[in-house]
């Protein structure tokens, strides 16, 4: 390539290096006339150090809900009849595809920190999905995850973009142990194609990792979240618009609040779910969890177009109204979606400033990653998009200098310099950058590397943007 020239991927070009990540694109229909099980994400449900959810699809002739789990042994291939542990659940025909049942089961009783195999399906017709794998949590110790955001596609090619981002993030991150999920999977949840266009390519990803989503607002209807994972949720909490519910990873603690709900108080919110979090907060602290980490969608601290937004700063907007109550919770860290471009914050305390800080650098290998040392405040971060859509920078003077002074990072976003798409000006051109973060917890240090995905150099091979994390004394 000339010097100065842009090549633009296609999504043809996409489709044709997509490999392993999706077989054709008639998968959604292969799936949905036949007993094929499709669909398959495994999730938290109850302890994490022995217990697993499991949701997957199949037709209507499937009648049977049936987990099958074996041990990993060294190098051996699973073998599925020799006495493996057998879980049932149940099913349900799907809301938003009459034509599929949703299955559920939940796997209990295994052993920390242990790598098992499995695959679910109906025992009865031995129909069954192709073989995944897990990993239960470690009781205590260090741990990796990867978090990422807005993979939603309007198109199946964009789908294909967006799991191509997904297993570049499980393979540049090899000992991620889960994938966090920020929300908006897909760009309209009610289309069960676009769940059969996601999942589907991203299958081979998600048989081997385990998924703690959060609900987008694309995603805020008629049970579309709810059906795809098999979440542990509070007692008679709704979940039509999505789902909020918590879960432990050694010595920290995970609260994916659901960003779909309203109340007059709470705009994005109801007022059950707020008492939950204080309750399931104060409830994890007193059980001794060192960290405490927020998945939320609409988050309170963005720079890009959703920064302006009523429902985030009004009166009773969650940058008004929530955020304040994450640094009087002592939240550590609150990972966002929805603006779909890449910033993070300094901490911020609960009347909106930002707090003095120490800072540390470590170096390692020739990389350096700035600590924030014991912050007084919540540090939040927006991942920008694993897909196709992003927004430029929000440039409406209502925000201020003093707006963005609360910010670490709060660059133009990095594919403006391609120019804006040419089906809306308002936006850069899609399809061109995804990000992901490769986060790590060990003991009282938390570190948080950030990678880029630029399709038009690096063969579109992550690359870091940005390394920082916090340090707990």
């Amino acid at each position: 390539m000339k010097k100065g020239a842009r090549k633009m991927i296609s999504f043809a070009l996409a489709l044709s290096i997509v490999g392993g990540f999706g077989d054709t694109l008639s998968f959604a229909a292969e799936n949905s006339n036949s007993t094929n099980v499709s669909k398959v994400t495994v999730t938290f449900h109850g302890d994490s150090t022995n217990s697993k959810g499991f949701t997957w699809y199949t037709s209507l002739d499937s009648k049977h809900s049936d987990v099958q789990v074996v041990k990993k042994n060294g190098t051996k291939k699973p073998h599925f009849k020799k006495k493996p542990l057998l879980f049932s659940g149940s099913h349900t025909v799907s809301t938003n595809s009459q034509g599929e049942y949703v299955h559920k089961a939940v796997a209990t009783g295994l052993k920390a920190d242990t790598e098992y195999y499995y695959r679910v399906g109906d025992a009865s017709l031995n129909k069954w999905s192709e073989i995944g794998s897990f990993t239960t949590a470690p009781k205590k110790g260090a741990f990796t995850f990867i978090d990422l955001a807005d993979t939603q596609a309007k198109a199946e090619d964009e789908a294909i973009l967006s799991s191509q981002t997904i297993a570049k993030a499980l393979d540049t991150v090899p000992n991620a142990e889960f994938l966090m999920h920020n929300g908006d999977i897909v760009d309209n949840g009610v289309k069960e194609e676009q769940w059969n266009w996601l999942l589907g390519h991203s299958q081979k990803s998600l048989l081997n990792t385990t998924v703690a989503p959060s609900a987008g607002n694309h995603e805020d209807e008629d049970y579309a979240f709810i059906d795809h994972f098999n979440l542990d949720v509070p007692k008679n909490s709704a979940t039509k618009t999505g789902a909020y519910y918590s879960y432990d990873y050694s010595d920290a603690h995970f609260v994916v609040l659901n960003s779909n709900e309203d109340s007059e108080k709470h705009a994005n919110f109801s007022e059950n779910q707020i008492k939950w979090l204080k309750k399931d907060v104060q409830a994890a602290k007193a059980n001794g969890a060192k960290w405490v980490i927020v998945n939320i969608h609409k988050g309170p601290y963005t720079t890009s177009n959703h920064a302006t937004d009523d429902d985030i700063m009004g009166p009773n907007g969650v940058r008004n109204q929530v955020a304040p109550l994450m640094a009087e919770l002592d939240i550590d860290f609150v990972l966002q979606g929805h603006d779909h471009i890449y910033a993070r914050t300094k901490p911020i305390k609960s009347d909106g400033s930002a707090s003095e800080t120490e800072k540390i650098k470590e170096t390692k290998k020739g990389q350096t990653v700035e600590y924030t040392v014991n912050p007084d405040g919540s540090i939040y971060l927006i991942p920008a998009t694993a897909g196709p859509k992003v927004y430029y920078k929000n440039q409406n003077p209502i925000l201020g200098e003093a707006y963005y002074d609360l910010f670490e990072i709060a660059d133009e976003n990095h594919a403006a310099i391609y120019g804006p798409d040419p089906s809306d000006n308002r936006r850069p051109v899609r399809g061109q950058i995804q990000n992901f973060v490769g986060i790590t917890i060990n003991k009282d240090k938390l570190t948080a590397v950030t990678y880029e995905i630029d399709q038009n150099k690096n063969d579109a091979e992550p690359y870091i943007i940005d390394q920082f994390g916090i340090i707990k004394k």
